[in-house]
């Protein structure tokens, strides 16, 4: 997991701006494409022999010559620079396919030959006075309608929207850019967050591995005493055995516990539960390390019914009560009333740092615990549908379980 960070960031940087660059290739060679398309249409369907119909957008634009490109250009017929340019590329280049040109800083589509001429003043008659208009001026002058051919050429000229796909471009370039940077940012932030993730899951197995071979030693030991007949007071190595294997095994459904939360392989069996009957039978096995250790108890439980899988719910109770118990020093506070379960203690001082991981699952505190129970604690609750914080106090700390 070295360098992690770097690695996604790169990944996630270079995925992203990877992917707008193609986006806007696709865009470019589609846009022109597209517009290569209709221009061809429109100049193909102005030389057919029937109606002339094409998209607005791709209207021909329309040189008239008389005499076809032997035409002059300087007699009465008014043409512009880019027109005049036009026709003596035109004479260069005589040939009656569509071609694209560029000239005179512009972009065109260009076809030559003749026309129908009922075709063409319609056509004129349509870009200048409207399609209203065609019936009310053939009427008046019928000798426009005819059916003599007209040289014309005609072009189309695509300039503006070239232009238009080259600023949209330029700007979705500057957007790849900044999403390429915001990408690889939080590329950065997803590996580092995996990389502590990492070395707090490894630290964890570390510590577990620790605790399960504390128990495991000490019942080889007195196993060992038992065998070489050194140790004679079987009762009270019984219970030591009997106390770490406890131990060792309530670590052991912890972590597999833990395992079947992650996978969501673990099912509620829901029943009607009552959380203060509930709290009490978690808090009665730790009757004697209470009494023990002399702690004053305050307990305070309204009665509160909810639905929820009485033995799931119970090991996260246990766990919250045991870490208060164990921690500690005079005191400890239950008390459940308007839906909220609250759970106090005075215990040393917690740091920051420790209050924001003390629910996360692989974290290992400063006094070198792993806080796995308090970890299912809170994916249990949550399962359930409720949820819980932890706060610091005057003297202490407080958990508080809302559903």
């Amino acid at each position: 997991m070295k360098h992690t960070r770097f690695k996604i960031a790169g990944l996630v940087g270079g995925a992203v701006l990877m992917t707008l660059l193609i986006i806007l290739i696709l865009l470019q060679v589609i846009s022109a494409r597209q517009a290569e398309s209709k221009a061809t249409a429109a100049l193909e369907a102005l030389y057919s022999d029937g109606p002339i119909t094409y998209d607005v957008q791709y209207s021909p634009s329309l040189i008239e010559l008389p005499d076809g490109l032997n035409s002059k250009t300087d007699g009465f017929m008014e043409y512009t620079t880019l027109e005049r340019h036009l026709i003596e590329w035109c004479r260069e280049h005589e040939s009656s396919e569509v071609r694209k040109v560029k000239l005179d800083d512009r972009t065109l589509y260009v076809r030559m030959g003749e026309v129908n001429g009922a075709s063409f003043v319609t056509t004129l008659i349509t870009e200048f006075a409207g399609e209203d208009d065609i019936s009310f001026i053939t009427e008046l002058f019928p000798f426009l309608i005819q059916n003599t051919n007209t040289y014309v050429i005609s072009y189309v000229d695509i300039t503006g929207e070239l232009a238009t796909i080259r600023s949209i471009c330029y700007y979705f370039m500057i957007a790849a850019g900044i999403l390429s940077i915001l990408g690889t940012f939080a590329g950065y932030l997803l590996g580092r967050k995996l990389e502590q993730s990492s070395k707090s899951e490894k630290q964890f197995f570390e510590n577990t591995s620790h605790e399960l071979k504390t128990p495991l030693t000490a019942i080889r030991g007195y196993a060992e005493g038992i065998e070489t007949g050194v140790i004679t007071d079987y009762k009270r190595t019984g219970q030591v055995i009997s106390r770490e294997t406890e131990k060792m095994s309530r670590l052991i459904e912890e972590i597999l516990l833990s395992a079947k939360l992650e996978s969501g392989s673990m099912p509620l069996h829901r029943e009607s539960v009552a959380l203060n009957e509930l709290v009490e039978e978690c808090l009665m096995p730790m009757e004697g390390a209470v009494a023990s250790r002399g702690l004053q108890v305050d307990l305070s439980l309204s009665p509160m019914t909810i639905s929820a899988d009485p033995d799931r719910l119970e090991h996260a109770f246990s766990n919250l009560l045991t870490n208060a118990v164990k921690y500690a020093k005079s005191r400890l506070s239950i008390q459940l009333e308007n839906g909220l379960l609250t759970i106090q203690n005075d215990c040393d001082a917690i740091t920051d740092e420790d209050l924001k991981h003390l629910f996360d699952r692989f974290y290992t505190g400063a006094n070198g615990n792993t806080g796995i129970g308090l970890s299912l604690a809170k994916e249990i609750i949550e399962l359930h549908g409720g949820r819980i914080r932890a706060e610091r106090t005057t003297d202490g700390i407080r958990f508080l379980v809302s559903f």
